[in-house]
């Protein structure tokens, strides 16, 4: 008995020379197999949490399956492996932006047979407003439903009324969003929400004046707004996708409505997306009754796969948009904006709403309460932020919110009192760039030296923080993470002007914010948003090396290749 180990140990050890060499092209592929891709003779930026820099990668299976010198990574490429030789250009991991639901598609095509599309009106005095709705109104169907967008002013959001659009348009459900969430409509829309929903402005003799808020606001534009047909958005969603794989994306978040979600949905399920999304769901947003949603949903917070995931819920937040000078401040505008309706320190949607008690600000905490994660927050002025946190205090004394990726985006004004309460509630900033460049109006609005206060990134990374990347634009410059890095490292705004020097960062830290601390936006650092070993291979090959391209010229450095787990989602034309 006590010989048979030796003997099993002498058989295996004779194994090879009685059956012969056994070569990989031998084993089946379910042992063994080749890389798919492997990039070499380069700079791979791998942005992990050393910032490890590597010679050449190896991807197989939509995952990295290594990293290192270009020597023992090419030793794992078969005959049908593509071989890129970099040429000492750098790679990078695919970018992400937390915050891009502006290339979300939710309008329909014109000719498309689908639901009459919100159309952007400029009206700058009431005579105007109701000469070009009676002009729409002439040009509209019988009965057809009439969705507007209007501009942040007096006129829409104050001076119009129910009984002049009825004037106007006795016929056609009509309705005005303003910029700023604010509803003006006709009585063919009043008459269809509750008479108890929140946010039904009322004249001094209880009626409604047809000015919505909050919740009766949602009512209009969630429930009553025709839907377009999801096959008429499929092709202009995948083009708008394809220009972003051109920028180098490989994830893109944002706050999302019904409808976009069932048009991912279907992408999703054809195989059809060119870059993973990750969405904050709408249903919480404006919504007068959201306990009942809540039991009825169940949490749904990281739902999905690795392509198409639900990350939270989103609710309508405080205030408006900087450059409108409806951001919620502690400090007075200096030159309020012609027409500006909010007064000088801003908006707070949630006392507009009527009662701070039934606004949004009660969903944060009730969604908390069943579980799901809050994040896609807009959040402009300093007391935004502040508003926001100190909801978000209430509900994480009921429920801790720490490594749940609850998140505040845009941060144009964060102040270093904030930090504190980022750290412990374990709240993660996405930050955008607007104050360094189109900044006239800022400038104008505020002054030149609270601009220089505004999006303090370096102050927020010295004080421990991790924040995000976010572009909240969808034209070609704005919303190219190449730009944004460059305008945080640089801090120099389009006429030239150092916004605050003191402020500015490294390029590996502005890598890291469109990398791996955005990838934690979603709680996802593990799977995404570095070039390591068992992670998802998502990768952007630049045209030229990262670290020594001229930092003020950032934003002209080529994207060459775009992959997307292993997949080349855009190649440049003779890059390689």
């Amino acid at each position: 008995m006590r010989r048979k180990p030796f003997h099993m140990c002498l058989m295996i050890a004779l194994l090879p020379f009685v059956l012969g060499p056994v070569r990989a092209q031998d084993l089946p592929p379910e042992v063994v197999a080749y890389a798919d891709l492997v990039l070499y003779n380069g700079k791979v930026l791998t942005a992990d949490e050393a910032f490890t820099i590597v010679e050449a990668v190896a991807v197989r299976d939509g995952k990295i399956l290594a990293v290192g010198d270009s020597r023992r990574i090419l030793e794992m490429a078969g005959p049908d492996t593509r071989r890129v030789d970099l040429g000492g250009r750098s790679v990078t991991p695919g970018f992400i932006d937390t915050h891009q639901h502006s290339s979300f598609i939710t309008s329909p095509r014109r000719g498309s047979g689908a639901a009459f599309p919100p159309a952007q009106i400029e009206y700058d005095t009431l005579g105007n407003a109701l000469e070009g709705l009676r002009a729409r109104v002439e040009q509209a169907e019988p009965g057809e439903f009439l969705a507007l967008s209007g501009p942040t002013n007096i006129v829409v959001v104050q001076e119009l009324n129910a009984t002049l659009l009825d004037q106007v348009s006795p016929e056609n459900p009509l309705y005005i969003r303003a910029l700023n969430n604010q509803v003006v409509a006709n009585s063919l829309i009043l008459n269809q929400i509750p008479p108890d929903t929140p946010g039904i402005l009322k004249d001094e003799q209880g009626r409604p004046t047809g000015q919505l808020r909050g919740g009766a606001g949602g009512v209009v534009v969630y429930e009553l707004r025709p839907w377009a047909t999801v096959d008429s958005l499929l092709e202009p969603q995948k083009a708008r996708f394809r220009r972003h794989n051109a920028q180098g994306l490989t994830t893109i978040m944002g706050r999302a409505n019904g409808l976009t979600i069932s048009v991912f949905r279907e992408l999703w399920m054809e195989d059809e997306l060119t870059l993973r999304v990750r969405i904050s769901h709408e249903f919480l947003r404006q919504n007068s009754s959201p306990e009942s949603y809540l039991k009825r949903v169940g949490n749904l917070t990281d739902f999905g796969n690795d392509m198409f995931k639900i990350i939270g819920a989103t609710v309508q937040v405080v205030d408006g948009a900087s450059m409108t000078g409806s951001s919620r401040t502690s400090k007075a505008k200096l030159n309020p904006p012609e027409g500006d309706p909010y007064g000088p320190f801003g908006q707070n949607k949630w006392e507009e709403s009527g009662d701070v008690a039934t606004s949004d600000r009660r969903n944060i905490i009730l969604g908390n309460r069943y579980g799901w994660t809050i994040s896609g927050l807009h959040s402009s002025g300093d007391m935004s932020n502040t508003i926001l946190l100190e909801a978000f205090e209430e509900a994480h004394q009921e429920r801790s919110l720490v490594g749940r990726h609850f998140g505040i985006d845009h941060g144009a004004m964060w102040k270093p009192h904030h930090f504190e309460k980022i750290k412990e509630m374990d709240v993660i900033p996405s930050l955008f760039a607007k104050a360094l460049y189109d900044n006239d109006d800022l400038v104008s609005i505020y002054g030149m030296d609270e601009v220089t206060t505004m999006q303090p990134v370096r102050s927020l990374i010295d004080a421990g923080i991790r924040p995000a990347a976010e572009a909240d634009a969808f034209d070609e410059r704005s919303s190219a993470p190449l730009f944004n890095m460059m305008k945080w490292i640089t801090r120099l705004d389009d006429k030239g002007r150092q916004v605050n020097p003191q402020e500015r960062i490294t390029k590996q830290e502005a890598l890291y914010m469109y990398t791996l601390w955005s990838a934690g936006y979603s709680g996802e650092q593990d799977l995404l948003g570095s070039i390591e070993a068992g992670k998802l291979a998502d990768l952007v090959v630049l045209g030229g090396d990262y670290l020594s391209f001229p930092e003020n010229d950032l934003d002209k450095l080529r994207i060459l290749m775009t992959v997307l787990g292993g997949r080349i989602v855009h190649e440049a034309s003779g890059a390689f």
